[in-house]
């Protein structure tokens, strides 16, 4: 019925990949040319607040929005792969005998007994072997489970379907996250490299530790950009809809120097000048990363002066960060405990709520990693008819996009694994 990578990507037009998040849904669709991707089509809308804590509202918003976006977005054909959101996903390590990979899809649900919030057997559950582990002298399998309960998968599927959708395929954010860099990666020493992905959302935090298109860690992390808006809106005495936007607008409009005091250890030094796209700098450095902020933005927020928003802004994106900091190094230290000589040498932070610099920049100075904002749009071909009412903007990085981009784009090496 889904699969958790489906093998759909030598058609001539690839899949629409959906990416229904907390805050947006985004929709993006590529096509390879030479070995390279082109966007196609690509179309979002903001998922409105009074939606957010409700399900069925969600997916009746979820249905409608699709409607409207395939419809104005230009996308070609039907068919589609989405992404299990992640706040309906729920990721456990466990460690399993050395089993093959049947085997270990039917010991999965049996080990995950106590350890979700809803019952093994009435969920969707998919897994990655992170590798191999010696527990007490006995080699062992670290397994990385991702579930989510069957009637949530099944409700999705349900609203794709009433919007005309043809879903073939479904899968997880962070595979997807993978899949998308894959593309971008292409040097062997970008495959040797072991890095962390944060994905910074609206309602949570994802980190990912991958060497190359090998998956070796990941967790979700309960804080996201409206942990920071709401502490804005107490702070500011504004609502929480003002909050984000000017947030949000703050973040768009603040001006960026490469910091070099400190590149040793927040950054890593750049071949080539820092905000050229090429092929060996496939990634803008963190601390140049908004180099080509908006030029189209409003110069002052409505109602309240940028100056008076910076300072609060900034401390509550330090004060966060250092939470995250605290989360972050857990994650490092399990993970360089299972793998010890696969040290993490790097972040990469994508998602809708990278665009907060300070937020970043303070994680990649605290964990003392270089550190670099994703773009999935470096290596897409420029001659492309998808304007900015899209929501992409090609003169500044769109780590928002990673996901909706990596289920177009598939993995490098798709296989088939079908579940019933």
């Amino acid at each position: 019925m889904l699969s958790f990578v489906q093998n759909l990507f030598a058609t001539r037009v690839n899949p629409i990949g959906v990416d229904f998040g907390t805050d947006c849904l985004r929709m993006a669709q590529v096509q390879e040319v030479n070995n390279d991707h082109k966007l196609v089509a690509a179309a979002c809308c903001d998922v409105p607040s009074h939606v957010r804590s409700n399900p069925q509202a969600r997916m009746e918003f979820f249905t409608e929005a699709l409607r409207d976006l395939l419809s104005q977005g230009r996308f070609r054909g039907r068919q589609a792969v989405l992404a299990l959101p992640a706040s309906s996903m729920i990721i456990q390590h466990v460690r399993l005998a050395k089993m093959g990979e049947d085997e270990t899809r039917t010991a999965l649900p049996f080990e995950l007994r106590g350890k979700l919030p809803f019952d093994p057997s009435h969920a969707i559950i998919r897994h990655l072997v992170a590798g191999e582990v010696f527990v007490e002298q006995e080699q062992r399998q670290e397994v990385i489970a991702m579930a989510a309960a069957r009637e949530t998968v099944n409700q999705l599927l349900a609203a794709a379907a009433r919007a005309k959708l043809d879903v073939v395929g479904m899968n997880v954010e962070p595979k997807a996250v993978i899949d998308c860099f894959s593309h971008v990666y292409r040097r062997k020493t970008d495959a040797e490299a072991v890095t962390c992905f944060v994905d910074l959302g609206a309602s949570g935090t994802r980190a990912v530790i991958a060497q190359g298109t090998q998956i070796l860690f990941a967790r979700s992390i309960e804080f996201g950009g409206d942990h920071l808006t709401r502490r804005l809106a107490d702070a500011m005495s504004i609502s929480f809809e003002d909050a984000k936007l000017q947030r949000l607008q703050l973040a768009a409009q603040t001006p960026v120097v490469e910091d070099r005091s400190d590149r040793s250890e927040t950054s890593a030094p750049p071949t080539r000048p820092a905000d050229e796209e090429s092929p060996d700098n496939s990634f803008a450095l963190l601390g140049a990363a908004l180099a080509k902020h908006q030029r189209s933005a409003d110069p002052e927020p409505s109602g309240v002066k940028p100056a008076s928003l910076a300072r609060p802004v900034d401390q509550l994106c330090h004060d966060a960060a250092l939470k995250l900091v605290d989360e972050l190094n857990f994650c490092r230290r399990y993970y360089e405990s299972v793998f010890p000589s696969k040290p993490l040498q790097k972040l990469i932070f994508v998602g809708g709520d990278a665009r907060q610099r300070t937020l970043c920049q303070t994680i990649a100075r605290e964990m003392r990693l270089a550190a670099q904002m994703g773009d999935p749009m470096v290596r897409m071909a420029k001659d492309t008819e998808v304007g900015i009412e899209s929501g992409i903007d090609r003169r500044q990085p769109q780590p928002g996009w990673a996901v909706s981009l990596g289920l177009s784009m598939g993995p490098k090496h798709a296989t088939v694994e079908s579940t019933k």
